[in-house]
């Protein structure tokens, strides 16, 4: 099943809203090119003609001309070579195929890491090397953020020990980026697919699904398992970081199933009522995460929304 939502007769406002929070959320903590790339290509061959069509066209293009000059460095080089060959797979794949969104996303995902990969291995590029540049990045980005924390009358201690956390914590964040980007670049084509629905008067495919029925072949439950498995056998320090990651990627998989469930169960609650839980869930992140984990796992065996839906009337 697909996700996320495409707009719906009667929630159009509150789709388009939900929209741009997404949108802007990513393009601020996520790398803009894993979104901003595939909505170009999308929108350029879908042949665009209306003047809102043009204006997005030219909107993503300068952005990603301004995410393409970025100061240089092996970091930002990697990052620039999955936004751009994450845009061209997801393309290539959505030309020859009909399929589901999310399938067409994880393809394109994966077609993307083995291509930088490959890549990488051909320029001599070595796994630590890689964690180091992205350490040095992280550690960078999140030292540049310590002075607005710490000082004048707006000073917030809290805030800035959480930095402090996580400059110390950022080689463990950089050996998990490769999960990390995994799940940002299904994010990213899934928005740049839901906007090219939304601003191209003849788009390329079908729209996707509503988030609430994103689901994924109860099957892959199999590839978390093996995951696990491999995590306590005896590997070499290369194939433990494929399978932390491997990790990452199933758990961001399987909460974001749990995370669709709760959506659907709470669809039809009051709008104050989401907006208090969100906030809480938001609060409670760590507890959220599993909670939304769990729901993903046993919706595998479970089929929790069919479960829900009210019985048809006048049927046994």
């Amino acid at each position: 099943m697909d996700f996320p939502a495409a707009p719906r007769p009667g929630g159009g406002r509150r789709v388009r809203i939900g929209g741009l929070a997404a949108l802007a959320g990513f393009l601020l903590l996520a790398p803009p090119l894993f979104v901003l790339a595939p909505f170009l290509l999308l929108t350029l061959f879908s042949g665009p003609r209306t003047p809102r069509e043009l204006v997005a066209l030219v909107a993503a293009g300068v952005g990603t001309g301004l995410a393409l000059q970025a100061p240089a460095g092996l970091a930002v080089e990697l990052l620039r070579a999955c936004g751009l060959v994450l845009g061209v797979a997801f393309l290539l794949v959505s030309l020859r195929s009909r399929s589901p969104l999310f399938g067409r996303a994880l393809l394109a995902v994966v077609l993307t890491a083995a291509a930088v990969t490959g890549w990488e291995w051909a320029r001599g590029v070595s796994w630590p090397e890689i964690q180091q540049t992205f350490t040095t990045m992280l550690r960078e980005g999140y030292q540049a953020m310590l002075p607005a924390a710490g000082t004048g009358n707006a000073s917030t201690p809290e805030l800035a020990n959480l930095l402090q956390s996580l400059i110390d914590a950022a080689p463990d964040l950089a050996r998990a980026m490769p999960g990390i980007l995994a799940l940002e670049g299904l994010a990213g084509v899934a928005l740049a697919w839901l906007w090219h629905h939304r601003i191209a008067a003849r788009p390329l495919g079908r729209p996707a699904a509503r988030f609430r029925e994103f689901r994924f072949n109860d099957h892959f439950v199999w590839g978390a398992i093996f995951t696990l498995a491999l995590l306590v056998a005896p590997l070499p320090p290369e194939a433990m970081v494929i399978a932390e990651n491997l990790l990452i990627l199933w758990v961001g998989l399987y909460a974001l199933r749990g995370l669709a469930i709760a959506a659907a169960v709470l669809a039809a609650a009051p709008a104050v009522l989401r907006m208090l839980i969100a906030l809480l869930a938001l609060l409670l992140s760590p507890l959220t995460l599993g909670v939304c984990l769990a729901l993903g796992l046993a919706d595998t065996w479970l089929d929790i929304r069919r479960r829900l839906a009210p019985p048809v009337p006048g049927g046994t």
